[in-house]
């Protein structure tokens, strides 16, 4: 099993992004919130981004540290998720307080666990 997260499994491009938030679908586990997009594929690809609010959190090395560790957690995780679909998530810091690695992955796996629960047929008509 590779636990990997490689340039194909970030999400980079704007138009997908914007596409994102005008037409994604919203869950929350505090400390994250996740924004998802699903679309029928023959070969699924999961791709995530992470954000961390400038107006959250002032300092760029807070907001680094906690963007790398949402990346961990996801790539740590990120076999438990389960699609057929082609899947793009960005995964978003919803508070202010610098919480621990632990915090960040429990909240992580509760997230990828909804993301499961949706069935594949469904996910899209949420």
């Amino acid at each position: 099993m590779k636990f990997s997260l490689g340039s194909d499994k970030r999400l980079k491009s704007q138009k997908k992004i914007d596409r994102l938030f005008t037409e994604g679908k919203r869950i929350q586990k505090f400390p994250l919130r996740a924004v998802f997009f699903a679309e029928e594929s023959e070969t699924p690809k999961i791709q995530i981004a992470v954000s961390v609010p400038k107006k959250l959190v002032k300092k760029a090395n807070n907001r680094n540290l906690i963007k790398r560790r949402m990346r961990e957690a996801f790539r740590l995780n990120q076999y438990q998720l389960n699609t057929s679909q082609n899947l793009d998530i960005m995964f978003i810091y919803s508070t202010s307080e610098i919480m621990d690695y632990a915090k960040i992955e429990k909240s992580m796996k509760v997230l990828i666990d909804s993301l499961n629960s949706l069935s594949n047929d469904n996910i899209s008509e949420i």
